[in-house]
């Protein structure tokens, strides 16, 4: 594959999630991503071989926002609750927020571990790493049982939210009670 100008990559990687929102993956078309992107189709397979490559760059991109919103939120002055909480919300407010208004939001959801499965792996397993650390450091018995239980219970509450304005505070009640 052609090693892409990051200019061109953005364009494309911003098109490709404009069409997963507007149009579903499954009814999103190389054809259609080369259209939004302002592309010719040859010079997109000339960077992807398929519009699946396009989502899981699309994906990889969200993950490395999601890895620096959560550093950022662990490393952040305040108790531990408030920390692993802000950390947690975050992750599932960024998703809401992306998937907020799309009538494929099932769709894209429920897809996720099918496309991208080592890449979703690799980011939770990266986030479940990241809060047992931070329990460790807090001297908290049993980090990996308890990150595995939080990470679960916020996942479960992004889920059952109907916004995104509704999770920080379910999720803050959540690990405070879990850690109390």
């Amino acid at each position: 594959m052609k090693k892409l100008s990051a200019n061109r990559r953005n364009q494309i990687l911003d098109a490709g999630l404009v069409l997963a929102l507007k149009n579903g993956l499954r009814g999103t078309s190389m054809e259609a991503l080369a259209r939004e992107a302002g592309i010719a189709k040859p010079t997109l397979y000339s960077y992807f071989p398929n519009k699946d490559a396009v989502f899981v760059a699309v994906l990889q991109r969200i993950f490395e926002q999601l890895q620096q919103q959560v550093e950022k939120s662990l490393n952040e002055k305040g108790d531990l609750e408030f920390r692993i909480s802000s950390a947690l919300a975050s992750k599932h407010k960024l998703i809401c927020k992306l998937l907020e208004g799309s009538p494929h939001r099932e769709e894209i959801y429920g897809e996720k571990s099918k496309i991208a499965a080592n890449e979703i792996a690799q980011f939770e397993n990266w986030l479940q790493l990241r809060i047992s650390q931070t329990l460790r450091d807090s001297r908290r018995d049993l980090p990996q049982n308890y990150a595995q239980l939080l990470i679960a219970c916020a996942e479960g509450i992004a889920q059952k939210a109907s916004t995104a304005s509704q999770i920080g505070p379910a999720i803050r009640l959540m690990v405070e009670k879990l850690l109390a």
